[in-house]
């Protein structure tokens, strides 16, 4: 992962609402959600919820399937792994039997 690519999701990350519409789809899993069901768990508006997806969809988080006639949103858990590794990719470079990661 590139610095550009890790400050764009951070910075999609760095918003309440958006942070638990992730936490929402990655405690979904594989099935993902349909925009209604968020919705109606975070109390949010139609044109509130799809900004907040944009945002996440653009910045890697989330992905969208068409299912049928509905849109399912997924949470893009690899992306967010790899994010999560980025941090931590230098902890243990200099330090021999550190035991923190």
């Amino acid at each position: 992962m590139d610095l550009h690519t890790s400050i764009k999701a951070f910075r999609a990350l760095a918003q309440e609402t958006r942070l638990n519409i992730l936490k929402s789809l990655v405690k979904a899993g594989k099935e993902g959600l349909c925009p209604c069901h968020l919705m109606e768990e975070l109390t949010l508006t139609s044109a509130n919820l799809s900004f907040h997806l944009k945002e996440l969809e653009n910045a890697g988080l989330v992905e969208k399937e068409k299912q049928g006639k509905f849109i399912h949103y997924h949470a893009q858990c690899d992306f967010i792994k790899s994010l999560g590794d980025f941090l931590i990719e230098d902890c243990c470079k200099f330090k021999k039997g550190c035991s923190k990661c």
